[in-house]
């Protein structure tokens, strides 16, 4: 296979780092948004708001959208897990910890991706990747002992509803692994996207959050536009883009951009600034996953 011109990389590799400080600074902008204006509606309104995007980008390319009834099941069960209960822990967890925290606890899925992988005995975990893991995991502690975990603090719950939510992701991305090869990474996120959030968007008609719901402040307006159109639909497409130009392991690469930056925009924009335990806690983070990226799974990125 030729390589691509150089033109057309660097348009590639600008594409992914736009997409990388997209998600970054998705993390303080979500967390705005949903301290003025309710987790469920906004979650659920993004999710299905972004899968139509995506699914309707794809039809204009005339990119595969179709599915199996096998594979459809799998998108609608995974799609729940990883887009509708990721989300709610997720952003649920803004009210309790920092943006750059949930940046740092959000990009340990990897390894969690990895270790689901060895127990159900789908790969194996290989020495890079356990090495790795045990670097990141103990950034991991020092980011929540930064947040007042170690101490059972009020900051907890929330380290632990973001950490579920890494959980979720890295089943999520197992089940994508499968799938993939088949239908398109496109087709899949589009169609578990749709499905989660319209779980969403159920459970929060049953639970009467659209009744009475005010109208959304300017900062959640600004976090519904930016989430729905920047994180989730542009920065997917310039990702997906990229990868075959670029290489799965040179896009890859680019991740470790994400926890870094949304802590700076976390500090900026929200006065967040990581305590010294979390600065060392972050740093073990990044190492970590430098040191076991070789051998993450293919389409391992995360979907904000």
């Amino acid at each position: 296979m030729s390589r691509a011109p150089l033109s057309v990389r660097a348009v590639a590799e600008l594409g992914v780092l736009t997409a990388m400080a997209t998600w970054a600074v998705n993390f303080t902008v979500v967390k705005a948004a949903v301290l003025a204006w309710p987790v469920l509606p906004f979650s659920a309104i993004r999710i299905t708001a972004a899968g139509v995007l995506v699914l309707g980008w794809a039809v204009v390319r005339s990119a595969n959208v179709r599915m199996s009834q096998r594979d459809l099941l799998a998108a609608a069960l995974f799609g729940v897990i990883g887009q509708g209960i990721y989300q709610l822990l997720w952003a649920g967890a803004f009210g309790t910890i920092n943006a750059g925290t949930s940046a740092l606890l959000i990009a340990v899925t990897p390894f969690l991706t990895a270790i689901l992988a060895s127990l159900l005995r789908i790969d194996p975990l290989k020495p890079a990747v356990a090495l790795g893991g045990i670097v990141a995991f103990m950034g991991v502690v020092a980011v929540a002992l930064g947040e007042g975990a170690g101490a059972f603090g009020g900051e907890t719950a929330g380290v632990a509803m973001t950490l579920g939510a890494a959980v979720c992701w890295a089943v999520y991305l197992l089940a994508g692994a499968r799938v993939i090869p088949r239908v398109g990474a496109i087709a899949w996120t589009a169609w578990s996207m749709i499905f989660g959030g319209g779980a969403l968007i159920v459970i929060a008609a049953a639970a009467g959050q659209f009744t009475d719901l005010v109208a959304p402040p300017p900062v959640a307006i600004f976090g519904l536009v930016f989430a729905t159109l920047g994180s989730s639909s542009v920065a997917n497409v310039l990702y997906f883009t990229a990868v075959p130009i670029v290489g799965v392991s040179r896009v890859a690469s680019f991740q470790l951009l994400v926890p870094f930056l949304a802590v700076i925009v976390s500090a900026i924009v929200l006065n967040e600034a990581p305590a010294p335990i979390q600065a060392l806690g972050g740093a073990l983070i990044l190492l970590g996953i430098w040191a076991g990226r070789q051998t993450t799974l293919p389409f391992g990125r995360r979907l904000r």
